[in-house]
């Protein structure tokens, strides 16, 4: 436990400093608090300099302080970097995140939907979530790209961490529910799309796999043939010049997951992944990350559906225990806690808390491919990170600065 420390007193430090750690034309020294960099052990009495909105050094309490610096005491709080959640859903502009005139649509791109005002933003960055991975919905089986975003700033530009980072698969029964035609009528009706079961999801993934590989042929023989922007991005898959998560929640379709990734050479990343303990030896075969939604749900409930998935607690544990590669995430589930509650969870479940604690940070970053920018507390990288009033996974923990690219976004008085 934490000595009490008055709060109003940092936050009015922090808040009086606004206006000058956004300009940042001079280091600003946070000292006295101990420092979790996000992929290794802990700094007792440490100290972290920013200035420009990077992070200039990390250190302990014998870490040299420049010259004129501005220094904010934060002794008996803890400092982790900005927590990135791997899988999130909200921030944009319409409820429908899929164009469902297809089945297909690997070329739609998620950014051009993000809503920068959006409340979502607001209530994950008051949680410590300083970027977020946003995909398309889950109606379609191919939805198309996601990007990684930062959970403040004016414009989507201005957010973007990286564009085009991944392309959504969606296999389970989701894709192909409400596809038939209201109370009846023709099979030729506008209100009738495919795939209407399960077996018609994994053909339409194959089918279009099968349809890019022969594009590739084409444009291999004919040199450059029309220009086809779906096309373009499944051959960026097959190539591994994309990666493709694929959400599958139950045991069934984890293994037809991990059986399609296998079939076409593709990279994956199984996103939620409630039925995990199930095929621990299947995604240990296969060498792929496991994205886990909503660790602390008994039930799959939401937007997602069940798929006859049965979580376990000890899900989390037991990849751990396999050396599998996985990131926690808020997910699909409408029952899923903040971030940093569901990783206290897993803790409280067997994970290690700096494994828990990477699993929200470190981890999501380098699986996103932008840990060069965001989810540890190293020089160079964006000043991302979060002022708490105890140990994160204290269950009476909370942010009290949350800090993007070195400027307060959130201050608890």
């Amino acid at each position: 436990m934490f000595p009490r420390w008055p709060t109003a007193l940092l936050a009015l430090q922090i808040a009086a400093l606004c206006p000058f750690v956004t300009a940042q034309d001079t280091p600003t020294v946070y000292r006295g608090a101990r420092i979790y960099p996000g992929d290794g052990p802990p700094i007792d009495n440490g100290v972290l300099i920013t200035a420009q909105g990077l992070i200039q050094t990390v250190g302990g309490a014998t870490t040299a302080i420049p010259e004129g610096a501005e220094i904010i005491d934060v002794s008996n709080r803890v400092i982790t970097p900005g927590l990135v959640d791997a899988a999130w859903v909200g921030g944009v502009a319409t409820n429908d995140k899929n164009e469902q005139g297809e089945e297909v649509t690997p070329a739609l791109n998620i950014l051009d939907s993000i809503d920068p005002q959006a409340r979502a933003f607001q209530r994950t960055r008051a949680n410590g979530v300083t970027a977020v991975h946003i995909m398309p919905g889950t109606r379609n089986v191919i939805g198309g790209l996601s990007a990684v975003i930062k959970t403040a700033g004016s414009s989507a530009a201005e957010m973007l961490v990286r564009d085009e980072a991944t392309l959504r698969i969606v296999l389970g029964a989701e894709p192909s529910r409400g596809n038939r035609a209201i109370r009846g009528g023709r099979i030729e009706s506008i209100y009738y799309r495919r795939p209407t079961t399960r077996m018609g999801v994994i053909w339409a993934v194959r089918s279009s796999f099968y349809d890019a590989k022969d594009h590739m042929a084409k444009t291999i023989a004919e040199g450059d043939g029309p220009a086809d922007p779906g096309m373009e991005v499944l051959a960026n898959v097959l190539q591994g010049e994309l990666t493709a998560v694929t959400t599958a929640r139950s045991e069934q379709d984890l293994r037809t997951a991990l059986r399609l990734a296998d079939e076409f050479g593709y990279r994956t990343v199984i996103d939620e992944a409630q039925d995990a303990h199930y095929v621990i030896d299947e995604l240990q075969d296969a060498s792929v990350w496991v994205m886990v939604g909503a660790p602390s749900a008994e039930t799959v409930a939401g937007s997602g559906g069940s798929d006859g998935a049965r979580p376990r607690y000890s899900t989390l544990r037991k990849l751990a225990a396999a050396d599998i590669p996985f990131v926690i995430t808020t997910g699909t589930n409408s029952n899923a806690l903040s971030l940093s509650r569901e990783a206290m969870f897993a803790v409280r479940y067997g994970l290690e808390p700096e494994e828990a604690l990477a699993a929200i940070t470190s981890r999501p970053a380098q699986l996103l491919g932008v840990d060069d920018r965001i989810g540890s507390l190293k020089p160079g990288l964006d000043a991302d990170f979060v002022i708490w009033s105890k140990d994160p996974f204290d269950p009476t923990s909370r942010p009290l600065t949350v800090l993007i690219d070195g400027t307060p976004t959130v201050t608890t008085r």
